[in-house]
């Protein structure tokens, strides 16, 4: 296994290559370094967008205003949806005993 022979032609080898021996040295680190780079990068990532779906709750139900896509009784398509207090109202007495929390948000 620890042929003296062997290290000694390979020490020459990198005596008489000096510049093919740092420029592979160089190749090899910057490789390692990119790969230490691109896996901190994924791994913060991931950590970031696991901390996205944290905050939002599993059984939360999330209602935005919009445009209809369909007719509803003679009634057009692309009208405009507009909530208001008295849905939010409307809404928590229809439902009272099967939501546990809930609270109106408007941005």
């Amino acid at each position: 296994m620890f042929d003296l022979e062997r290290w000694q032609e390979i020490f020459e080898t990198i005596r008489k290559n000096k510049l093919r021996t740092f420029l592979t040295g160089l190749s090899v680190a910057s490789g390692i370094f990119i790969l230490v780079i691109l896996l901190g990068f994924g791994q913060g990532m991931q950590n970031g967008i696991a901390n996205e779906f944290e905050q939002d709750a599993a059984t939360s139900v999330w209602v935005w205003p919009g445009v209809t896509t369909k007719e509803y009784k003679g009634l057009n398509t692309g009208r405009r949806i507009q909530l208001r207090n008295e849905n939010y109202a409307f809404a928590s007495a229809l439902l009272e005993d099967d939501i546990e929390n809930k609270s109106p948000e408007c941005s």
